[in-house]
């Protein structure tokens, strides 16, 4: 018999001795092996993930990433400062899931399409831009630009981008993608009318090489390197595969290299979906978030909104006015979350808008008295109080009181129904045949509808508060609630008679887009139909003044103005009250409101969800 070993028994040796040694430690080490195998599983489901939606969008990757920094050395970039000692707490740990919910559903994650307070918000997790705000000083700080420079004049503002920024397939972020990005806003058959009020204010922005943008100017802007820094990056690989058409009429197009990518392929979502889930982006540049994924449910109640929060099955619940004096000492409740309330200079206004215009017609609302007069019949002081609980204030304009731009030694209009009568009958609005509703002197009856958010209580209350003091009055107010996609489609078509809705704020707000006369046409925001030369001149003389202390005084004269031509009734600026749940660490409230999630985490013993 022939003893001696061939290369097939060393290998089967070989194998078995492998084997064993596998054994002993999966004795020794079970917790950790099974751990460590998880975690590869973890990241090679997200690699396929990642491939399989580059097949599915038709990507192609057009070159490797560039030099890669240290996870651990990205926490000491400026950039990242206000996460730098995160991974050394005791009770840091990754994974587990943030999970808030909208009050509406979202129509749109599409950049440039949407326009709204959502799709902004989701898209921040999503998309980067060159500079980023110090949410604790306001100033701008580095992010995918490295350095910038300004010329003299003010008017070229050049920007050095990092070497190490990629999308989330890979493909390195690169100043063609800036140029393509404005390239691609300012294409008028793209639907981004919005956005082009804006970057008309630029003469070209062009990559001087691949790392380097500039951005030219026509004139002096008083937020000009706002308008450069915050410009939300699109990735022209991803975005250039889709013709105008296909891009204005896909609702989930949403790409970038920001810390979050989303879950399914962009080309499938489809609003009503009901949730809208991102996942962390293994390809991110810069300090990784701990949070595996943010989740945004739409849930549009009140009430189900507050019972989701209490099963724990969202992580964060914005307390309506009507139930925060229950809730707020609602000991269940404290013992579960902590309750934050705050205001900050961005948080905003509610408003009325008075539509001049339907259907090529000049509505009541085109006359200044018409609309002093329904703002006289507001009684907005109870609105604060009644509606809520005193965590609102009358708001005077456009500009919240905490900043710069505000004058805030105009008084609100007051709650007035006999001096708002007068000024309707001065119009020539006289209850002319005795039915309690006063008509124009053609006897047409002063009636319109407004259209505002369904399904919200506080909402409710204020608007039939306002209804019942219209109809003391004479004045037949209607009231026509729907949900947001539908709002927003009569907004477009310019269908209504008058809205309420909400301006989300910005530290330097420019008012442009939304009273400006030049804004009326191309699906622009001044969907009023308001017209002033007065106005229209203040605002561009504003908008070139660079000069601060100048600049405040050519804004508090627009404040001013609009206070007295009430195209909008301006009606509160709110107080945050938000209850988040306590197993999510490092909530801040900064002067721009609560800190994003990517800066969140949750300690191992209290994860409750788990890509893992």
């Amino acid at each position: 018999m022939d003893n001696r070993f061939n290369v097939k028994d060393i290998v089967l040796i070989s194998l078995i001795v492998i084997v064993g040694v596998m054994l002993y430690l999966s004795m020794v080490q079970k917790d950790r092996q099974w751990d460590e195998v998880q975690r590869m599983l973890t990241l090679m489901e997200a690699q396929n993930e990642t491939l399989e939606a580059i097949k599915r969008g038709g990507i192609q990757v057009q070159g490797v990433a560039g030099p890669k920094v240290a996870r651990d050395a990205i926490f000491d970039d400026p950039a990242f400062y206000r996460v730098a000692d995160l991974p050394g707490k005791a009770d840091y740990a990754t994974g587990d899931f943030f999970i808030d919910a909208f009050a509406s559903t979202v129509k749109s994650l599409t950049p440039l399409i949407a326009g709204d307070v959502y799709q902004d918000r989701i898209s921040r997790y999503v998309l980067d831009t060159l500079l980023s705000r110090d949410l604790d000083t306001l100033e701008y700080m580095p992010s995918v630009a490295s350095e910038w420079s300004i010329s003299e004049d003010g008017m070229t503002f050049v920007f050095n981008l990092r070497e190490d920024v990629v999308f989330s397939d890979g493909v390195p972020l690169t100043a063609h993608d800036v140029q393509f990005t404005y390239d691609w806003t300012m294409n008028p058959k793209v639907a981004a009318p919005r956005s082009r009020a804006y970057l008309e204010k630029f003469e070209y922005v062009k990559a001087i090489d691949d790392y380097t943008v500039e951005f030219k100017f026509r004139e002096p802007y008083f937020a000009a390197l706002g308008l450069c820094g915050e410009l939300q990056i699109l990735a022209k690989h991803y975005y250039s595969q889709f013709t105008e058409d296909e891009f204005n009429q896909s609702p989930g197009l949403l790409f970038g290299s920001g810390p979050y990518r989303m879950r399914a392929e962009p080309k499938t979502w489809k609003p009503g979906s009901q949730k809208i889930e991102l996942v962390r982006n293994d390809n991110y540049w810069g300090a990784p978030p701990a949070l595996d994924r943010v989740i945004w449910r739409e849930i549009q109640e009140d009430t189900a909104r507050e019972a989701e929060f209490r099963n724990r099955e969202i992580d964060m619940l914005i307390v309506p006015p009507t139930s925060y004096r229950k809730l707020s000492r609602d000991e269940d409740l404290r013992e579960q979350a902590n309750l934050f309330e705050y205001e900050y200079a961005s948080s905003g206004y509610l408003y009325i808008g008075w539509n001049q215009r339907k259907n090529e017609k000049p509505t009541p609302f085109t006359d200044k008295r018409v609309r002093q007069a329904m703002t006289l019949l507001i009684d907005r002081d109870t609105l604060c109080s009644r509606v809520f609980d005193n965590l609102a204030s009358p708001a005077t304009g456009p500009f919240h009181p905490m900043g710069w731009q505000a004058d805030n030694s105009i008084k609100p209009w007051p709650f007035d129904p006999a001096a708002a009568g007068k000024l309707l009958d001065e119009a020539g609005y006289i209850d002319r045949n005795g039915d309690g509703i006063r008509e124009s002197s053609e006897g047409l009856p002063l009636t319109f509808k407004l259209v505002h958010s369904a399904g919200s209580p506080t909402t409710k209350q204020m608007v039939e508060l306002m209804q019942d003091a219209m109809k003391k009055a004479g004045v037949d107010m209607q009231l026509d609630p729907l949900d947001w996609p539908i709002m927003q489609q009569k907004l477009d078509d310019r269908n209504y008679d008058a809205i309420m809705l909400g301006w989300g704020g910005v530290v330097d707000t420019d008012v442009y887009q939304m009273f400006h006369s030049d804004q009326t046409a191309d699906g622009g925001d001044n969907y009023t139909y308001y017209t002033s030369d007065k106005v229209d001149s203040l605002i561009d003389q504003a908008r070139s003044t660079v000069d601060r202390e100048k600049g405040a005084a050519l804004w508090r004269q627009v404040h001013a103005t609009l206070h007295e031509d009430q195209p909008y009734t301006f009606l509160v600026n709110r107080k945050a009250v938000v209850y988040m749940d306590k197993r999510i660490k490092n909530v801040k409230i900064t002067k721009m409101g609560m800190n994003y999630a990517w800066e969140f985490y949750v300690p191992s013993a209290v994860q409750l969800h788990t890509d893992r």
